[in-house]
């Protein structure tokens, strides 16, 4: 093990290993490149929930299309684009988005080394409803996308050619204000159709919800009494919903995230119900983690041989919190969650 955190990290993303091609798998190249790279990009030590049938399928028909068209593999990663308020680097991003970079890297890398035409992963930023949807202010959105846009940039010079790394915000490609107008247009008719839901229906429709409103964000809603509490979580999940439903309309984004042989990546939520209609692609966040990079706070995980980077959550992050000391590194970008390092022992 590197006794010295700032190499150990220099090292992690800086230096990448190309990966290496066994004779087997050069002899699975040979027959099929499409099927080399639709086993790489689907094995199970990178996916976290399973691998249905639907998902395959849809897999396997963009990547060999992509490959009979000689285009790179396009991945697209929708994403919140915030970071979550519980957390300490809120606004900004921390070192739970580089984990989350070099694990997608981890997982692309066969790709790239056999692949001429590469890899496209597409990072797209969902954060133009969150202020509506749970009161988080402009100007944390904002700066979390400005220092996330400098994050990518930044990687960018590390990685290999063929690895195009990509950034955009909805809200940047479509008109704003008349989607969300479309989405208030919704709202009446949705709060009659959840108020027709069972308990345990409304119970699973909100577990997301509860944890995402900002009280005390863009408008301080703390002192809303518990019943308005309760309307302000149903509509940020009836808000959600439908934001979903508008911006996949002709007029705003389409079908972007799954048309022109585009495959969706997700992390968490798509081990949720919601997945269950969409079936995408669901992966990990970084090794050994499911945590989004946006809501997680990244740590390493001191282990006897090796140090191991993790996204941590609100509960996963009190508990190991009396474990941690912290490290000065230098090297990074110039903010502040990039000047220290959280160590767990």
């Amino acid at each position: 093990m590197k006794n010295n955190v700032n190499a150990y990290l220099l090292d992690l993303f800086t230096k990448q290993s190309e990966y290496t091609i066994s004779l087997g798998e050069k002899k699975t190249i040979l027959r099929n490149m499409a099927q080399f790279l639709i086993d790489k990009l689907t094995r199970k030590k990178y996916r976290r929930h399973t691998l249905t049938p639907q998902t395959l399928n849809s897999v396997s028909e963009k990547v060999n299309n992509s490959v009979k068209e000689e285009k790179p593999i396009h991945l697209v990663i929708p994403f919140g684009g915030y970071k979550h308020f519980w957390n300490p680097s809120h606004p900004e991003p921390d070192w739970a988005e580089l984990f989350s970079l070099r694990y997608i890297l981890d997982l692309v890398s066969p790709l790239l080394s056999v692949y001429g035409p590469g890899v496209i992963v597409e990072y797209v930023s969902e954060d133009m409803i969150l202020n509506r949807m749970n009161n988080y202010p402009v100007e944390a959105l904002e700066k979390y996308s400005e220092v996330f846009n400098n994050l990518i940039n930044w990687y960018k010079q590390y990685v290999p050619s063929n690895l195009d790394l990509r950034f955009f915000r909805v809200g940047d490609r479509v008109d704003k204000k008349r989607l969300i107008a479309e989405v208030e247009k919704l709202i009446p008719e949705r709060r009659i159709q959840f108020d027709m839901l069972s308990a345990e229906q409304k119970e699973q429709e909100l577990l997301r919800s509860s944890r995402s409103i900002f009280w005390k964000g863009s408008k301080d809603l703390s002192l809303l009494s518990e019943k308005e509490k309760q309307q302000i979580i149903i509509d940020s999940r009836i808000i959600e919903l439908a934001y979903y439903e508008m911006e996949a309309k002709p007029e705003f984004l389409g079908e972007y995230l799954s048309d022109n042989n585009h495959i969706c990546l997700l992390t968490s939520f798509g081990t949720t119900h919601d997945n269950d209609v969409y079936q995408d692609l669901t992966i990990g966040s970084a090794h050994g983690s499911l945590v989004d990079f946006w809501i997680g706070r990244g740590v390493l995980e001191k282990g006897k041989e090796e140090y191991h980077p993790k996204i941590v959550s609100k509960n996963q992050y009190e508990q190991v919190k009396p474990k941690i000391h912290t490290e000065m590194v230098t090297g990074f970008l110039p903010y502040r969650n990039y000047q220290q390092i959280e160590i767990v022992e």
